[in-house]
């Protein structure tokens, strides 16, 4: 499409999380003659452990300036650059509960890594037509910044759970969100609730949000378990927001045969050992820990499942469905944000946001191993709506359309 754009992670393509960028990128770099990639973090970035196409470039000096200038500026160098990003005044009059300054320092680090970006770049900043932000956080700000000072720039951001909804990260705010859409040309949560929760939170911008799907790689479909056990599987980091520790608290009411395997570690694992050494003898446990995102699509490859579970208490839209629907396994979820989008009843069963353990134990226990229309309507749903190169080459050309469109209006008032 003969543009440039200047794509901002949190940290991407360093560790830790993030892995589903990796579809994005490789599937949105054909569609592109550049894209330079910016993690927005202010922590060092390690060694990078991501593949990335040829014709990206990670902006690792811009990184490290920004680090610099972050770090040599004291707590009245920090205040002064964040009060001098045009609009601070008024996300911090809008912030709930009062909160000048954490707005104040996120508008630092916003002015800061803008400051970098155009420094280091030079001459180079002149080729970029577009900013695009894979969450609606620091980097969707930084989008809307460089586009407010340099009207040639269009930019976007995706929105997924917790840049979109404050009280998932235990907030009441999030600082500099509305400084975002308002400068922001689109923004595309992947949820159609993301889509409602921001047009009804910021009225004003409304016409800007729009849904963008995300999408996951076809896969040859899992086999269903053929050893008289019901083959279960969940994969999340073991959070609160999580709940992992339901899934095995359901399985204590169960009596079938049932193989219950969780990938992913974290915090809350000693919750999920206590309930899972309460379960009866029925039960095989398997908690493999946090594993690369490629070993986790290497087990859904290697081994048969029969329904995947998700009991979380917020979510966006998960990856992690996407996924289990791309090797036609359906699911059982729990409905909050994204996810009655995709769990529909011909490919799965929904719970309440506050079921007990005992209903799920109930639909664990009269799951039949044997509906392949379940199978089939989750693969098919995975092929029509959740498709990486499909959704990719959709988010191109609207990236393409809005530069072209910016460049046009330019034209007319120059």
């Amino acid at each position: 499409m003969g543009n440039t754009i200047l794509y901002l992670t949190d940290h991407w393509p360093y560790p830790p999380g993030e892995s589903f960028v990796s579809n994005e990128i490789r599937d949105l770099a054909p569609h592109f003659d550049k894209i330079l990639l910016l993690p927005t973090t202010m922590n060092p970035l390690g060694e990078m452990t991501r593949e990335i196409p040829e014709n990206c470039e990670v902006l690792t000096d811009v990184h490290a300036r920004m680090l610099s200038q972050w770090n040599r500026r004291g707590f009245l160098g920090r205040l002064g650059a964040g009060i001098n990003v045009k609009g601070v005044l008024r996300e911090v009059l809008a912030s709930r509960p009062f909160a000048p300054r954490e707005v104040i320092g996120e508008a630092a680090q916003i002015r800061i890594t803008c400051d970098s970006i155009e420094k280091v770049l030079g001459s180079r900043f002149s080729e970029i037509d577009g900013a695009v932000s894979f969450w609606l956080n620091r980097g969707a700000s930084v989008a809307a910044e460089l586009s407010r000072r340099h009207k040639k720039i269009v930019s976007f951001s995706r929105g997924h759970g917790g840049d979109i909804y404050a009280e998932r990260v235990g907030k009441k705010y999030l600082p500099m969100q509305g400084f975002a859409l308002r400068e922001l040309y689109a923004i595309l949560p992947d949820s159609e609730a993301g889509v409602v929760h921001l047009r009804e939170k910021y009225p004003k911008f409304a016409h800007k949000v729009e849904l963008g799907r995300l999408g996951v790689d076809e896969h040859e479909p899992a086999a269903a378990s053929n050893d008289d056990r019901l083959h279960v599987v969940s994969v999340s980091s073991l959070l609160p927001v999580k709940r992992v520790h339901l899934i095995a608290a359901a399985l204590k009411h169960t009596q079938r045969k049932i193989k219950w395997t969780h990938i992913g570690g974290g915090e809350t694992l000693s919750k999920v050992l206590v309930e899972t050494g309460e379960v009866g003898e029925n039960v095989e446990v398997d908690l493999m820990g946090q594993v690369a995102h490629e070993d986790v699509l290497k087990w859904f490859e290697e081994n048969s499942a029969d329904v995947f579970v998700n009991v979380s208490s917020s979510e966006g839209l998960p990856v992690s469905i996407m996924e289990a629907f791309s090797y036609g396994i359906p699911a059982i979820a729990t409905a909050v944000g994204g996810m009655p989008e995709i769990v529909t009843d011909e490919c799965g069963v929904l719970l309440q946001s506050d079921f007990k353990p005992e209903e799920l134990g109930a639909i664990l226990e009269e799951w039949d191993i044997s509906n392949t229309a379940r199978r089939d309507a989750s693969l098919d749903k995975q092929r029509t709506e959740y498709s990486s190169w499909k959704n990719e080459l959709k988010f191109a050309l609207e990236i393409a359309n809005g530069v072209l469109e910016v460049a046009q209006f330019a034209i007319m008032f120059a």
